[in-house]
């Protein structure tokens, strides 16, 4: 039987220097019947140029201007053709056995929507992401962050994948839709997770599949516009698809999520503009928010319980970002 064409798409913005190791990466995939997509977000170097000159396996579409991870996935995803996509962060790269260990696992079972691999903080043995799980605030974290990868060597089922190097079934995006391009970027993996999750669609962590990722390499770590995406999509999330009886059963500790980012974006750090106005530009998109969750509901095939059974407790989350924090200064 022959295997189903792979659409890989790679949104690229300024990341010439990116580009040599992360399509090298894909092209020494064991699995070869792939299609790879580069959007280009109307770079300013000479990242088109490059890819025609040495990639000319590449199918480029170049955009005029920058549309964000979101609207840059969504072209790709417009003109793929694959039964599964493939989604990889420019400034990632994938072991040559992993689009074969993912497929592997999505070819098992076709109520498989997506699944998640261990991805790696490049040049460490410290995992940046073995899929997204979501809290009793409805806010998504990344499962084994900053942890030993020897932590995470067992299969399980987890919310989500982390989209710097996911791969996805081609009928689950068309069934719930692919990247809201109001998000433009930051959340909108955490949004695609939840609307899949609550559909009923299944996601898998594969252990085999390694992708090493430079973290943060293309926004940069707490940039304002990471902060101010970070802000706004945050919100909209919750606004956007958390049925009304668990908005109000869990309110507190939605509350207390939101007091401990003000404190850490605008009292540790000092983003009090980015933040602040993430939050007044998040209001003011909450009729448009409002608007799609009427859409989305038909189709919740979760009922509220199962879904309370899978959260993890947000207070348990804020204790995993004290210690990746003290981590973080540690190591500097």
């Amino acid at each position: 039987m022959s295997m189903p064409l792979v659409s890989v798409i790679i949104v690229n913005w300024n990341g010439r220097h990116l580009l040599a190791r992360c399509l090298e990466s894909v092209f020494n995939q064991t699995f070869t019947d792939i299609e790879v997509i580069l959007v280009d977000n109307g770079s300013t170097d000479d990242s088109a140029a490059y890819i025609d000159s040495e990639f000319p396996r590449v199918r480029l579409i170049s955009l005029s201007k920058n549309r964000g991870f979101t609207g840059g996935n969504n072209e790709g995803f417009r003109q793929s053709n694959g039964s599964f996509i493939v989604l990889l962060n420019n400034d990632a790269a994938l072991k040559n056995d992993w689009l074969e260990y993912m497929l592997s696992v999505m070819e098992s079972d076709a109520g498989m929507g997506s699944c998640a691999s261990k991805i790696m903080i490049d040049g460490t043995d410290m995992l940046d992401s073995a899929g997204d799980i979501f809290t009793t605030a409805f806010t998504g974290t990344k499962l084994g962050e900053l942890q030993k990868e020897s932590n995470y060597t067992k299969s399980r089922a987890v919310s989500g994948p982390c989209a710097a190097a996911a791969i996805y079934r081609r009928t689950m995006l068309e069934q719930i839709g692919f990247f809201d391009e109001d998000f433009f970027l930051n959340h909108e993996d955490t949004d695609l997770n939840m609307r899949a999750w609550f559909a009923g669609w299944r996601c898998q962590f594969v252990p085999a599949a390694v992708a090493y990722h430079k973290v943060s390499s293309s926004i940069g770590e707490l940039s304002d516009t990471s902060v101010y995406y970070f802000s706004r999509n945050s919100l909209w999330v919750w606004a956007k698809n958390v049925p009304l009886p668990l908005m109000l059963r869990f309110l507190p500790q939605r509350i207390l999520y939101e007091l401990n980012s003000f404190v850490n974006f605008c009292l540790v750090h000092g983003k009090w503009l980015p933040y602040m106005r993430g939050k007044w530009d998040a209001v003011r998109g909450l009729p448009t928010m409002f608007r799609k969750r009427k859409e989305l509901s038909k189709f919740l095939k979760l009922d509220n319980e199962h879904i309370v059974r899978e959260l993890i407790p947000i207070t348990q989350y804020l204790f995993k970002r004290l210690r990746v924090v003290s981590s973080l200064r540690s190591e500097r």
